[in-house]
């Protein structure tokens, strides 16, 4: 299990909560964090430093985190595969919902739920995207949001996770802290790369403090470079608190 529980980090301004095993019957209303401001695509590099605002003591923590990291060259990556990490979308905290739909209902409002499904399958939400800061309509078997993985599985292969056992990467690949809901094509344009190569413009103050949380509780490695990026991308953050 992890190192210890932890809410997963909540968004002033320009981004999501997601919290972890946060369940939300339909129709409820769920607190939207994302503000309108930021709607473009995430780039390889943010051109200029982030505007989210974000709570001090979070960048603070993940800053201090980050510094006890072990830093070390990406591994080759040889042995990955999808299935190494178990079930896809187990009912990892044992709400009776499995985590894709944990996930969608944590991004979302105005949620509505499948008939017969315990109101645990969502068909259709307004999803608010971390990473394009847009609010997308989200429908049942439309390929218009994605659920990624912040920290990508065949990265964490090659940080670390390849010498688990199926256990710990199942928990990897399914705990809420390392899951969000965004928009399908900016997290295809993201695909398996580090903050090093590809940040988020709307929320990546978010996404950078996530991202050192995942790594600190799986014990997992970063390179230099990765580091590097990470370090830039908290000090633009600064903090607000």
């Amino acid at each position: 299990m992890s190192k210890r529980s932890r809410p997963v980090l909540g968004l002033a301004a320009g981004a999501l909560l997601l919290v972890c095993g946060a369940y939300v019957m339909p129709g409820s209303p769920v607190k939207d964090y994302a503000d309108d401001a930021a709607s473009s695509l995430g780039i390889d590099r943010p051109a200029e430093p982030s505007t989210e605002k974000i709570d001090a003591k979070a960048i603070k923590g993940a800053e201090g985190s980050l510094e006890k990291l072990p830093v070390a060259d990406l591994g080759s990556g040889d042995g990955y595969e999808r299935d190494a990490f178990g079930q896809r979308w187990a009912d990892l905290d044992h709400n009776g919902c499995d985590q894709r739909n944990d996930a969608l209902r944590a991004a979302g409002t105005e949620v509505k739920a499948k008939p017969g499904t315990h109101d645990c399958v969502v068909v259709s939400a307004q999803i608010k995207d971390l990473y394009t800061g847009e609010t997308i309509s989200f429908v049942k078997g439309e390929n218009t949001v994605d659920i990624d993985h912040i920290v990508p599985l065949s990265r964490s292969w090659q940080q670390g996770a390849a010498d688990w056992d199926e256990d710990r990467r199942e928990e990897f690949a399914n705990t809420q802290e390392n899951l969000v809901a965004v928009d399908a094509s900016a997290n295809r344009s993201k695909g398996d790369r580090g903050p090093e190569e590809w940040m988020p413009d709307a929320g990546q103050c978010t996404y950078s403090v996530r991202w050192v949380e995942v790594k600190e509780d799986f014990d997992l490695s970063v390179t230099a470079a990765e580091k590097r990026a990470l370090e830039k991308a908290l000090d633009d953050c600064g903090g607000e608190g």
